[in-house]
């Protein structure tokens, strides 16, 4: 199991102080020793701070992070990969870090990632123009709008892409599919491999997916540079074949793909007569229905209904009609031959009114 530091912003605090002069010195001379191998996902500046880092720095870089300061973020994953390349041994601080997480990570319980991520592949679902604007404090990045996939960034310098799963009967045919084969059709290789084009070196890439969207996800994989460019992928009630092993069995043994299983989900059953995942979320609860839903990871503070709309990005004005002057047979005079004191006037121009002639004045007194 990798070595990962915990979510909680409070163990996070404690480990940091609870490290030693010379914890401080052997993480320092190992960052120096792994900055060459370090990955595309990985900002290379943030990583430079590692190479320097004491306790006190380490504890502003906690509180950068909890403000959601962007290079805060970057300094913490680059920190989350170097802590993998620290061998077991009798070195008791980084294990520390790895056992005070131990726990989501064996799927005991969900942290907060799991159940942000899993609302947000909720978001996803539904016609392009249902989908909100803003989900916490993620904003989908329109322009990558699919109908599989949506595109959602945090002021972390994070992105996550998140595929929806079956929607009505027009995916009928790829769950068939599944359960015969054990993987889907290749729909979304491009959406992803264009994503990732644009995406700006140094922003971490997680993918999160629902049902069919995790046999999407994974089929995509196939090409590795795009297994290679995410982070991260969250496979929420993934689809296994009854029959065969197909795509959803074949990242088991990757710690860095995260299984969120219902034991009761006819749609993972498929995935309960080997082996468990490695990195995985089991739990036991509801009818066959209500154990392939979504909501079940979504936390307390879970919803379906959009939390922001935006506002269009143009509204239409009304514009006031251009009179232009005929003659009786309807053809346009030429401007050169409108005689100016019978045209109608430009309606925004100010104009003369002459005194309207009532006749002859009232005798009142005759009243």
């Amino acid at each position: 199991m990798p070595k990962r530091l915990p979510k909680d912003p409070v163990k996070l605090f404690r480990w940091a102080a609870f490290g030693t002069d010379s914890d401080y010195d052997r993480l320092r001379e190992l960052a120096r020793k792994a900055r060459r191998s370090l990955p595309t996902h990985i900002d290379g500046e943030a990583f430079e701070r590692l190479m320097h880092v004491d306790r006190l720095s380490m504890i502003e870089e906690i509180q950068a992070s909890e403000q959601h300061d962007v290079s805060a973020g970057w300094f913490l994953d680059g920190l989350n990969w170097l802590l993998d390349k620290v061998p077991w041994g009798n070195w008791a601080w980084p294990v520390s870090a790895a056992q005070s997480s131990i726990n989501s990570m064996k799927g005991d319980g969900l942290n907060e990632v799991d159940e942000q991520y899993a609302r947000l592949v909720g978001a996803t679902y539904g016609s392009v123009s249902e989908r909100p604007y803003v989900i916490d404090h993620w904003k989908r990045q329109t322009q990558f709008d699919s109908n599989y996939v949506s595109v959602w960034d945090n002021p972390d310098g994070h992105r996550l892409i998140a595929v929806r799963g079956t929607q009505g009967t027009e995916d009928i045919g790829q769950d068939i599919l599944i359960g015969l084969t054990g993987a889907s059709g290749d729909l979304i290789r491009d959406d992803l491999l264009q994503i990732l084009a644009a995406t700006p070196a140094g922003v971490v890439v997680d993918l999160a997916a629902h049902s069919l969207g995790t046999s999407l996800a994974l089929q995509a994989y196939g090409d590795k540079s795009i297994y290679n460019a995410i982070h991260e992928t969250y496979l929420y009630n993934p689809a296994y074949s009854p029959i065969v092993r197909g795509s959803a069995d074949a990242y088991e043994r990757d710690a860095n793909v995260r299984y969120f299983i219902n034991t009761l989900d006819l749609v993972s059953m498929g995935g309960l007569g080997h082996q468990a995942p490695s990195n995985v979320v089991f739990r036991a609860q509801g009818d066959p229905a209500a154990a392939h839903k979504l909501a079940q990871w979504q936390g307390s503070s879970s919803y379906q209904a959009p939390i922001y709309h935006a506002p269009p990005e143009t509204k239409v004005q009304a514009h006031k009609t251009v009179f232009q002057v005929k003659d009786q047979d309807g053809p346009v005079i030429p401007d050169s031959e409108i005689d100016t004191n019978t045209a109608v006037q430009n309606p925004e121009q100010p104009q003369e009114v002459d005194a309207f002639d009532f006749g002859q004045e009232f005798d009142y007194g005759k009243l």
